[in-house]
């Protein structure tokens, strides 16, 4: 009786760890595939994809938004990036997904000078290639797996790309000295805002050096607004109103990235403020 009594309970046990590890193995199949959406939406900069992918939506879009307008060199690498599942750890509401993410050996690229983005995709086709390892938390919250690290990911990767020095760089790269958001509380607009100026101050050694540029803006990742073409000095004031972006009296709520270029099309300045 005694006997059978400890074959019945070693049976539950069983059954219970069976189930335990089915349901460990499920969740890391879901979560490799919805990570695996995720970062290659990440390659798309469909940030508002994105975000619906993230425990808290709101702080997902307002920190990928500064990465979601055009930067060409770094563009050239998102077209060329894959991405692998590898290694999964799960333990009931909460796990993690370690993801390999493939790109062109970059460095091998920048090591032969390209003078411009056009010849640096063509050195990245001949290239080899670079990993980045990120790994992607997940927590469960009513049934649904939600990605729960999203800052980690902007720090380990998009902050990783927007880190390289491409060497083709404007000559007024360096040349800002501080910014200011007009009307803002530090970058961040409340209430009913009808325009948004980013004023910048030019470092004293180029103060009196003339500037012929532009600035686009976008608005979560989507361009509303291109400017006229400047011609400056010591001080740049950059601003547009909401019915130039077609939004009628006021901007909508959201993340607005200014991205100033020289006359030669190269970028030299970026800075995001966003709209509440």
């Amino acid at each position: 009786m005694k006997k059978a009594g400890k074959t019945l309970v070693a049976s539950v046990l069983i059954a219970s760890m069976c189930l335990s590890m089915s349901g460990c193995s499920k969740a890391a199949k879901e979560c490799k595939e919805m990570g695996t959406e995720f970062i290659e939406l990440a390659f798309a900069r469909e940030i508002d994809d994105m975000a619906d992918l993230c425990e808290d939506d709101d702080e997902a879009l307002a920190a990928f938004a500064p990465y979601a307008s055009e930067f060409d060199p770094v563009d050239a690498l998102l077209d060329r990036a894959t991405v692998e599942a590898g290694k999964a750890d799960f333990k009931k509401d909460n796990g993690s997904v370690v993801f390999t993410i493939t790109l062109p050996d970059y460095d091998a690229a920048l090591d032969e000078e390209p003078e411009d983005c056009d010849e640096f995709e063509d050195l990245l086709d001949e290239a080899g290639t670079v990993e980045i390892e990120v790994t992607l938390e997940f927590v469960n919250k009513r049934d649904k797996w939600y990605i729960d690290n999203f800052d980690d990911f902007v720090e380990d990767f998009y902050e990783e790309l927007y880190d390289i020095d491409f060497g083709f760089e404007s000559e007024y790269e360096g040349w800002i000295a501080t910014e200011n958001w007009w009307g803002a509380d530090g970058s961040v607009y409340s209430g009913s805002r009808y325009y948004l100026d980013l004023d910048l101050n030019i470092v004293s050694d180029y103060y009196s050096n003339e500037m012929r540029y532009y600035f686009v803006v976008y608005k979560d990742g989507d361009l509303i607004f291109t400017s006229n073409i400047y011609t400056d000095s010591g001080f740049l004031e950059n601003y547009c109103y909401s019915d130039d972006c077609n939004f009628g009296d006021y901007f909508p709520t959201g993340a607005y990235t200014f991205v100033l270029y020289d006359s030669n099309d190269v970028e030299f300045y970026r800075s995001t403020c966003t709209v509440e």
